[in-house]
């Protein structure tokens, strides 16, 4: 153990991970009294804004624990996108969701009972099968990650059915710590979560929501919105990439093309395109 942060403990492996395999000098914000609660068993709520680096939380416990780190995500590409960068880091990293085959899930599941996975990312719906839960038993676990907490929240418009069935992580695992994770929770947000949850006794962490690099900027409406929308590109971001939002796929597709019409590179992004695209 080593100390850092005042009078915080935090545990040698956590910082050899954080510098050699992740790559940064230091923790942020609360990160490592978070790691170090996990580290040591304890459970955490925690709401840290985008950015604020809410994935090493769970990502550096689940690789100082023994056993594989459970995470539960609503959103195959965000699983896609981590599992893929922990795999350049040489992670042993995995997601199970509906995007593999049959045999490719088969695969990971006898990965995961040999214990050959530091992290593993699946789907709330998927965790809740008695299929699953029962693949669980047969291996150890090393820590449950509750990833966009939020959704367990029924008045809020990301809410999954299944977040709420996540309490029988504490009922069928109790000696195992779970960390839940949202940029987005207002107090009663936070008190549904730990109430669903079954996190009562948690350690909350919040840090703030100010992200000085982020501002509102409200103008009249413009007779010509395509005219408004070039001029405010050519005058205030002229080098800079962005991205319009429109309320249509049609629109998008109608936007894009006049501004590359205009001179510049814009091109469409919507559920409608093709995975190759």
């Amino acid at each position: 153990m080593l100390g850092i942060e005042g009078a915080l403990i935090i545990n040698v492996s956590a910082l050899d991970y954080l510098k050699n395999t992740f790559g940064y000098p230091e923790f942020r914000l609360q990160q490592g009294e978070i790691i170090q609660t996990l580290i040591d068993g304890g459970d955490a709520t925690v709401l840290m804004p985008t950015g604020g680096g809410k994935s090493l939380c769970y990502q550096i416990p689940s690789l100082v624990r023994s056993g594989t780190g459970i995470i539960i995500s609503p959103l195959i590409a965000l699983m896609h996108n981590q599992v893929t960068a922990l795999q350049q880091l040489g992670i042993n990293a995995a997601y199970l969701n509906s995007t593999l085959s049959a045999k490719a899930c088969w695969q990971i599941e006898q990965d995961l009972i040999a214990g050959n996975l530091d992290m593993l990312y699946v789907a709330p719906e998927r965790l809740n099968t008695p299929g699953f839960l029962n693949l669980l038993k047969q291996t150890t676990i090393s820590l449950f990650a509750i990833d966009e907490a939020h959704c367990v929240s029924q008045w809020g418009h990301d809410f999954r059915p299944n977040y709420i069935q996540l309490s029988l992580l504490h009922e069928q695992f109790p000696d195992v710590p779970r960390i839940a994770l949202t940029a987005t929770a207002d107090e009663t947000t936070r008190e549904e979560i730990r109430r669903r949850l079954q996190l009562e006794d948690a350690r909350l962490f919040l840090s703030s929501f100010d992200r000085p690099n982020i501002c509102y900027t409200i103008a009249e409406a413009q007779t010509n919105s395509k005219t408004a929308l070039l001029r405010f590109i050519q005058n205030e971001h002229e080098n800079d990439a962005g991205i319009v939002y429109c309320l249509s796929r049609k629109k998008v597709e109608a936007i894009a093309a006049w501004l590359s019409e205009k001179g510049l590179i814009a091109l469409p992004y919507h559920a409608g395109l093709s995975v190759d695209v």
